[in-house]
């Protein structure tokens, strides 16, 4: 399975100490979806700093989203004077991470040029 980074990788990157429960999912899933934005320009045996590092905050996503999705409510907005509350639905909690992954990808990788010569976001032809 692909996988931009290791879990020492991670922890060295972050300065963490620990990794995420589910680290080995989370890792292929965050290299799958940069491998898919990137259309498949990473060179899988150098694989660039700052990939790994938009890895690591994926998997960090990821496994927010994770968490969120599995709480029961998740509390949007509140209105104590007239009590009122709203709730995220697991479309728009879904939706806001997909926005937040996308952003940190352009965030890092916006520079890095690919296997064959264009950016990884390039999504253009040459000709």
């Amino acid at each position: 399975m692909l996988k931009y980074i290791t879990a020492d990788e991670y922890k060295e990157l972050l300065g963490k100490e620990s990794i995420p429960d589910n680290f080995n999912n989370l890792v292929i899933e965050a290299s799958n979806y940069i491998n898919y934005k990137t259309f498949g320009r990473i060179d899988e045996n150098n694989v660039p700093e700052q990939v790994q590092y938009a890895t690591c905050l994926i998997v960090n996503l990821r496994d927010e989203e994770n968490t969120k999705l599995s709480e029961i409510g998740n509390l949007k907005s509140q209105n104590i004077e007239g009590w009122s509350e709203s709730y995220s639905t697991p479309e728009e909690i879904k939706s806001d991470y997909e926005e937040k992954k996308y952003f940190t990808l352009k965030k890092y990788l916006w520079n890095v040029i690919g296997t064959d010569g264009n950016p990884l976001l390039y999504c253009g032809t040459r000709y």
